[in-house]
């Protein structure tokens, strides 16, 4: 099970598939004591069992591991920051473990700007059909995109071609 840890604070553990973060009550982790939380500050959601941080278009933005973030997956041991509020993400079922050895391997050649594009929005945690949309083009196109891509880099699921864009600088 999935979780976020404050310092001095009980573990919140993340049930369901989606979960809202803010300063209101409406909320499933409330944090009321932070004027710089957004009253709907960011929103955690499942795909796939990777979570996807999504800020919420706050005012002081959501950053993890230091860098600001529209969209980003989370890995085990993630800091993320909600304005003055600091949380580590956990999961105990973090597959790197047992797939670093395969997105070390992968090639860092080979793919078209497209497929960079495609690999980039991957990494953000965009949908098939929410790739196709940013990029004007069909859902089929995208998969086809990302065949060639699985094919090229060895790799098959979607969180392995996430954490090779974030290695390799793509996303």
């Amino acid at each position: 099970m999935a979780s976020l840890r404050q310092s001095e604070a009980p573990t919140f553990n993340l049930i369901g598939d989606r979960v809202t973060i803010g300063r209101d009550p409406v909320n499933d982790l409330v944090l009321p004591d932070d004027s710089k939380v957004s009253r709907s500050h960011a929103e955690l959601s499942r795909r796939d069992g990777q979570w996807i941080l999504v800020d919420l278009e706050s005012r002081n933005g959501t950053f993890v591991n230091g860098r600001r973030v529209g969209r980003h997956p989370l890995r085990d041991g993630d800091r993320i920051e909600f304005g003055g509020t600091v949380l580590t993400f956990g999961s105990q079922q973090d597959a790197n473990a047992t797939e670093v050895a395969s997105v070390d391997c992968a090639p860092t050649v080979g793919l078209s700007e497209r497929e960079h594009q495609i690999l980039d929005l991957v990494a953000q945690g965009l949908t098939d059909r929410d790739i196709g949309e940013q990029l004007f083009i069909s859902i089929s196109t995208v998969r086809s995109h990302l065949d060639r891509i699985k094919e090229k880099t060895g790799l098959r699921r979607r969180a392995e071609l996430t954490r090779y864009a974030l290695r390799t600088d793509i996303g």
